[in-house]
């Protein structure tokens, strides 16, 4: 899937998000969603979109202000819908790369991180260097102190193993 395409403007002449903003905005929904147990993903991903849920004009670093609109929007859907879907299986391949440290043990925001990122490095074409470079800053934002350099760990060694994951789990390339 190509997401490449550059973002249409809004018809009410607001800016819109740009790809980065947009990964926040599913870091948001897909922390709600993994903290509410119960909670349907469709139910966010439309309280999102059609109650305009993105925060002030002044709003605080961390929340996602502006249109969400075109491909931002559909990627926004894919990623949070994918995750949440096949998050056993997602969680099932990450649990396999923290060596020194259980998955399970990991904070919620790091977990939701590194499943944002793996969704991407499985299922979009977005080059690995802007995947790991963005799964970092949301780390830097969200994270704890450090865990940008352990999850640039987990991911580097993803990307070392991405055609045998792809393989394992029937994804096409």
């Amino acid at each position: 899937m190509n997401m490449n395409v550059p973002e249409k403007t809004s018809d009410t002449g607001d800016k819109p998000v740009s790809r980065r903003k947009a990964r926040r905005k599913v870091l948001e929904i897909l922390f709600e969603y993994f903290q509410r147990p119960g909670c349907e993903i469709h139910d966010l991903l439309h309280r999102t979109f059609e109650e305009h849920l993105f925060g002030p004009q002044d709003a605080e670093e961390g929340l996602v202000i502006g249109d969400i609109l075109g491909t931002n929007r559909e990627f926004i859907e894919n990623i949070a819908l994918i995750v949440a879907e096949r998050c056993e299986q997602i969680d099932q391949i990450l649990a396999a790369y923290p060596h020194e440290w259980k998955f399970e043990r990991m904070g919620m925001p790091e977990k939701t991180i590194l499943r944002i990122a793996l969704c991407e490095l499985l299922f979009t074409d977005t080059p690995f260097k802007i995947v790991i470079n963005e799964a970092l800053d949301l780390a830097k934002i969200y994270g704890e102190v450090e865990s940008n350099r352990f999850l640039n760990g987990i991911l580097g060694s993803i990307i070392r193993d991405i055609d045998q994951l792809k393989e394992k789990h029937g994804i096409a390339s």
